[in-house]
């Protein structure tokens, strides 16, 4: 990000993709009130805003939980603008609401808004649902992405998440089936790390890594530390009906740790 700004600041004059790009590049690492910043001096400089700006701006509002600016700027797409808002910016906004817990005023929004909702704008608020333990409209919103893509294979997992959150394993196996007797199937979650120009790559529990030995006898130590300080892992993240032993296995060797 500090190479994008130091790129940006050279630019002799900035036009509406430049103001774009960095918009969204605040949006994308969390500086939400950066890029709202940005989108202000990018008017005051005479520069018009278009469609994808307001893209970058309601997904930055997003990430930063700025409920009322992003409303603000939704409405003043068209007010102000002549924009019409297409599916992806009601997509943010779903994912907007979603974030902030108000998951009835999604629902509603994805019912009356003037254009068919597409499987990303589904996929935000079953995420949202995921997040605020939301069963029932969850098993709703899934259903509709696997109306649209069948083979989603991310929409049965997250499903099946939410059931495994509230204790429904049956739920959880139901998914499994589905995504058995369909031949859907799900790529392993994985963690990248470049070291020296390399990249490495890591699974939960991975024993591929020739400096495997190296890695596992550190990241005991690290752990034997940790637990020394007070650590107790939570378990409760582990959506396996596993027990605790296994469970607390599987966060121990997770692949984002074995990275670092």
């Amino acid at each position: 990000l500090e190479d994008a700004w130091m790129m940006f600041g050279r630019i002799s004059k900035w036009d509406a993709v430049s103001w774009t790009a960095m918009i969204s590049a605040c949006a994308q690492h969390g500086q939400g009130k950066e890029a709202l910043v940005l989108f202000q001096q990018m008017q005051l400089e005479g520069m018009n805003p278009t469609n994808i700006t307001f893209i970058s701006i309601l997904s930055a509002c997003s990430h930063a939980g700025l409920l009322d600016e992003g409303w603000q700027y939704f409405g003043s797409m068209s007010a102000d603008h002549g924009i019409t808002p297409t599916v992806e910016h009601y997509g943010c906004m779903i994912d907007l609401l979603g974030r902030a817990g108000q998951l009835d005023e999604a629902e509603d929004l994805i019912k009356n808004m003037p254009v068919k909702p597409d499987v990303v704008t589904w996929k935000n608020l079953l995420a949202a649902c995921r997040i605020h333990g939301d069963l029932e409209r969850g098993v709703y919103a899934a259903e509709q992405i696997l109306k649209l893509d069948p083979d989603n294979s991310g929409s049965y997992v997250t499903l099946a998440n939410i059931y495994g959150a509230a204790g429904k394993w049956d739920g959880v196996l139901k998914m499994r089936k589905m995504m058995k007797d369909r031949c859907v199937k799900k790529q392993p979650g994985c963690s990248c790390i470049k070291v020296k120009k390399e990249v490495h790559e890591f699974t939960v529990g991975d024993a591929s890594h020739p400096q495997k030995e190296e890695i596992y006898t550190e990241l005991q130590s690290l752990s034997r530390q940790l637990e020394d300080a007070g650590y107790v892992p939570d378990t409760t993240v582990v959506l396996h009906d596993v027990e605790e032993e296994k469970k607390e296995r599987m966060l121990r060797y997770h692949s984002e740790k074995l990275a670092i």
